[in-house]
């Protein structure tokens, strides 16, 4: 058998054997490219004239988020956008607080339709199996780029 054959029968096999991986990954990823659109507005803020310091706000936030850690804060851009502050907690708590250290609104965002895509994306969905088979369509992808290569640079050494 030449390498070019033994090449393309990798490349068919590691294709034919991840095609279902490759589209579900594929697929989910074009959605969550657009999760901006899916997910709810951030409720408006009412304008303050002497907004709090952000230490203040924080120490506001970890009062409502209790014992549990806040990962992440977005900073109001515009005077009626609010500060927002990610919990991590088994709900995934979202807190929006006005520059006044009002709160605004407190979101459950555990379990949402953007949650569950990144999971399915990940294989996270199905725990560890689905992350080693989210891994075997990585290497496999890179498998079919390598033997696709060789099959590109075997024919041009059969034509020179």
């Amino acid at each position: 058998m030449s390498m070019r054959r033994g090449l393309f029968k990798w490349h068919q096999a590691v294709g034919a054997t991840l095609s279902a991986v490759f589209a579900v990954i594929a697929l989910t990823g074009a959605i969550l490219v657009f999760r901006g659109c899916m997910k709810t507005p951030p409720p408006s803020a009412p304008e303050v004239e002497q907004p709090l310091p952000l230490m203040e706000l924080l120490a506001r936030a970890q009062r409502e988020a209790g014992d549990e850690v806040i990962t992440d804060i977005g900073l109001a851009t515009e005077p009626d956008e609010p500060w927002v502050f990610w919990v991590d907690d088994d709900d995934e708590t979202v807190l929006y607080f006005a520059g006044d250290g009002a709160l605004i609104e407190r979101r459950r965002t555990a379990g949402g339709l953007t949650q569950l895509l990144f999971k399915l994306h990940t294989g996270e969905i199905v725990g560890l199996p689905g992350q080693a088979v989210a891994l075997a369509a990585g290497l496999g992808m890179l498998a079919l780029v390598a033997t696709g290569l060789g099959m590109i640079v075997s024919r041009r050494r059969r034509r020179g």
